[in-house]
Parts: C-alpha cells; sequence; structure tokens
C-alpha cells in the first residue's frame, strides 16, 4: 500500500462509492429471509408445535411476538428484493 507524505493512502483520495453487492448473494440472503418466515416463524404460530397444556395466555404472548418477527422478515424481503432488482438494472 502507498502512503502519501500526510500518512494518507492513495485510495483515501479517491472518491467513496459504495461496494458493489453481487446479486446472488442477495438471491441467497432473500432465500434466508423465505427460510426463516416460513420454515420457522410461521410453524410455531401454530399452537399444535407446542406443548400441551401451554397457557392461552402464554401462547398470545408468543404469538406477539412471532407476529413482530413476521412483519420485519417482509420488510427485510422487500428491501432485498430492491437490491437485487437495482443491483441487475446496473449491469
Amino acid at each position: 500500500m502507498q502512503y502519501m507524505e500526510t500518512g494518507e493512502t492513495i485510495h483515501d483520495k479517491e472518491p467513496h462509492r459504495p461496494p458493489k453487492i453481487p446479486a446472488n448473494y442477495l438471491v441467497s440472503a432473500l432465500n434466508m429471509e423465505d427460510e426463516i418466515s416460513n420454515g420457522i416463524y410461521l410453524d410455531y404460530l401454530n399452537p399444535k408445535n407446542w406443548p400441551e397444556g401451554i397457557e392461552p395466555e402464554v401462547f398470545t404472548k408468543i404469538r406477539t411476538r412471532l407476529t413482530v418477527l413476521i412483519e420485519d422478515t417482509k420488510r427485510h424481503k422487500k428491501i432485498i428484493a430492491a437490491l437485487v432488482k437495482n443491483s441487475v438494472n446496473q449491469c
């Protein structure tokens, strides 16, 4: 790495551009979000997947928290899908 008299590198003087994110990484991230949402969160929304005798109040609290996670995952998927679209359009 070359240093200038000021101690900066040559790269410090170059304009900063956001890094390009390969579309395949974004697609993988999108697939992971799907797996998490559909494979985990939605399964646990079904009371049959919990131990027998779980109190209704406890299950309601669990369901509320899982719903928040599912909504977060939907937002993540939208963000990642937009990044994929932008990445494809830049190629």
